[in-house]
């Protein structure tokens, strides 16, 4: 169990390095000019803005309310995790204990799986 663990917790990290390989060997969208380099620029900035603008909450909430919901996926994770941890202690059916794993396995990959590869596009 703990090696198919590591295992699945391992699979973004592999995805994001077969995306970088077929980038680097097909070439991937590059700009041919300057002026092709900034329209892809303002394309990414423009994206980050959309995605930035969904986040933003309607009104002025209160400080902890503000708090609670930029950690609340975090808290989710966290709370998955031990759960499936916990479910190996628990007198529960074999596949109740396999799909709790594996909802662990995907959370521990959304904590922990960007930073794995931005470490290994690092070095």
């Amino acid at each position: 169990m703990i090696l198919e663990t590591i295992l699945a917790s391992l699979v973004p990290v592999g995805i994001e390095g077969i995306k970088q390989a077929a980038a680097r060997w097909f070439g991937g969208v590059r700009a041919t000019s300057v002026d092709e380099q900034i329209k892809l620029d303002a394309n990414e900035i423009e994206k980050i803005k959309a995605i930035a603008e969904l986040d933003k909450p309607a009104g002025q909430p209160s400080q902890w309310v503000v708090d609670l919901r930029a950690s609340a996926r975090y808290l989710g994770a966290l709370l998955c995790i031990a759960v499936g941890i916990g479910s190996l202690f628990m007198p529960v059916a074999a596949t109740v204990q396999a799909l709790a794993l594996e909802a662990a396995n995907i959370a521990f990959g959304f904590l922990f799986g960007s930073r794995i590869v931005s470490n290994l596009m690092r070095k």
